[in-house]
């Protein structure tokens, strides 16, 4: 199956920075209708505009996603202003790295809020239209959910334990939901990337000290990741590990799960002894 996204009406979260702004502006080239949303209000009228200024239609609907009444405003002006929702593309996102005995019951709550609650209750507010999408197509259409979660939703990466616990939430709802929505005609599709890139990574981690060496230099540029959305969007991929590491993670869970837990505890095991080679010296 080819989706074609001209006309359509896409809300992509987490659309002012980051993996979700790029999303944007390739949707946007291909001819779709975006409703965007994310807390900042300057950050998302600074890339409409320059979206605008390209032919695109676009709008945006600032909000806090952690917050009931901002989901139900955010898909309600969505379709009373376009008619209608056909794609939710869920981009919006935190990050916490630091190893668990060191964090505290607060950050769990907002990791957990941001990446699993919110994300999870946009799609209860969103099914509604997005079934009526389906039901009112004349031509095969079929609506979409794009849920952008994390190859630590696959296996636990130590230091990001908050993290990896939503993400591995999120996963799991993402496989229910593609066998219950399908009687509603809604497609759910989830995209796993590894370690991103980014140039405002410091407003995506709710903690940077954790003790696992992480090449954040080294990292998935978030280009690569936003193509592989958009592409798992276009062809209908029920699941796509983006980039070498995720891949390897994803592939090496199913092939070869004793390797990639040895890899892990090695990677512990490696700053164990730099803390305790610190200590002497």
């Amino acid at each position: 199956m080819r989706r074609d996204v001209r006309g359509r009406v896409v809300l992509v979260t987490g659309a002012s920075r980051g993996i979700g702004r790029r999303v944007a502006e390739r949707l946007a080239k291909l001819g779709a209708i975006l409703a965007l949303t994310a807390r900042s209000v300057d950050d998302l009228t600074t890339l409409a505009d320059a979206l605008k200024a390209t032919g695109a239609r676009v709008e945006v609907f600032a909000g806090d996603l952690t917050k009931s009444e901002d989901r139900t405003r955010i898909v309600s002006q969505t379709v009373e202003c376009f008619g209608r929702l056909d794609v939710l593309m869920n981009c919006a996102g935190v990050c916490s790295f630091g190893e668990f005995s060191s964090s505290s019951e607060e950050v769990v709550r907002k990791v957990l809020e941001v990446n699993f609650f919110a994300p999870v209750e946009m799609i209860r507010v969103a099914a509604p239209h997005l079934t009526r999408s389906f039901e009112t197509a004349r031509d095969g259409w079929r609506p979409a959910i794009v849920n952008l979660a994390s190859i630590c939703g696959r296996w636990g990466i130590p230091s990001m334990s908050e993290h990896c616990a939503s993400k591995h939430a999120f996963v799991g709802l993402t496989e229910s939901l593609r066998g219950e929505f399908e009687r509603f005609g809604i497609d759910v599709l989830l995209v796993l990337p590894g370690l991103v890139r980014s140039d405002d990574l410091q407003k995506h981690l709710l903690r940077n000290e954790g003790k696992i060496h992480l090449n954040f230099e080294g990292a998935q540029p978030s280009d690569e990741v936003a193509d592989s959305v958009v592409r798992s969007l276009l062809n209908n991929r029920v699941e796509r590990a983006v980039g070498f590491a995720s891949w390897w993670v994803w592939f090496g869970k199913r092939m070869f799960p004793r390797g990639v837990r040895f890899f892990m505890q090695r990677k512990v095991w490696k700053y164990a002894r730099r803390e305790k080679r610190a200590g002497v010296v």
